[in-house]
């Protein structure tokens, strides 16, 4: 097209028609123009599809992995609850509340320390974040998923403070815990090592164990694991597993429209 236009001009030259050779001129600009912003606004499109796509595959994954995390919560929320519950008819024995038979003590004593570990996935977020890639979303996600790191933070430092009472080097705390033989039990194919047995000094008759878990330093102690076992329950039902479904639900909808 603009071969034919250059013909067509040089023919005016030559026949000295300048008006003519200019109109022609300037249509050729035109065209070449609007030439130039039609390609920029098919790049731009297709930019935009691309990032478009982008946005939709990041969103994709999160919502995989925020299910995986979900389920995680869910598991690990019922059977933290189970513990508490268990727990807290320990507690209220050694405050006096309540009576229990010999094995139930002894059977709620195992419940002090909650054996498994929450495990939470953010790969897909942590590759977002450092890629750049975390703009993309909307602002009502990333406000959801901000809120959401912050809960996680304060959540692992509620776990510290656990970790601190629970797993204490203090003579006295695994004197405790040996006494009331406060150890959970796995199942045999758990085990590394054969299991090892009670040393016969912290085996306790039932009238022993009544005294020790019903002194008041006993409660104490008790008192402290069971306030941030239950702290961490709350923290994961009313705070991850409720923002984890909140996300899900609303990258959901963003997919959708």
């Amino acid at each position: 097209m603009i071969k034919f236009f250059r013909h067509i001009r040089q023919r005016y030259i030559f026949e000295g028609k300048t008006t003519k050779y200019f109109k022609y001129a300037i249509g050729e600009i035109v065209l070449v123009v609007i030439g130039i912003l039609i390609a920029l606004q098919i790049n731009n499109w297709n930019e935009n599809r691309k990032l478009e796509n982008d946005k939709q595959k990041l969103m994709f994954a999160l919502k995989q992995e925020f299910l995986i995390n979900k389920n995680a919560l869910e598991n690990h929320l019922v059977g933290l609850h189970k513990n508490n519950a268990q727990f807290n008819r320990l507690i209220n024995y050694s405050a006096g509340a309540i009576e229990l038979p010999s094995d139930s003590v002894k059977l709620y004593a195992s419940k002090i320390v909650y054996p498994i570990t929450l495990s939470m996935l953010n790969s897909v977020l942590d590759e977002a974040i450092s890629a750049g890639k975390f703009e993309m979303l909307s602002d009502s996600l990333k406000q959801k998923l901000s809120l959401l790191n912050d809960y996680t933070i304060s959540r692992k430092k509620m776990r510290e403070n656990l970790d601190k009472i629970t797993v204490d080097t203090n003579d006295e705390v695994t004197e405790l815990y040996l006494s009331l033989n406060a150890f959970p039990e796995f199942p045999n194919k758990y085990y590394v090592q054969k299991p090892i047995v009670m040393h016969p000094d912290f085996i306790n008759n039932n009238e022993e164990l009544e005294r020790i878990v019903k002194s008041a330093k006993t409660y104490s102690k008790l008192h402290q694991i069971y306030y941030f076992s239950t702290s961490d329950e709350i923290w994961i039902k009313y705070g991850l597993l409720r923002l984890t479904t909140e996300i899900i639900g609303l990258i959901d909808k963003e997919l959708k429209e």
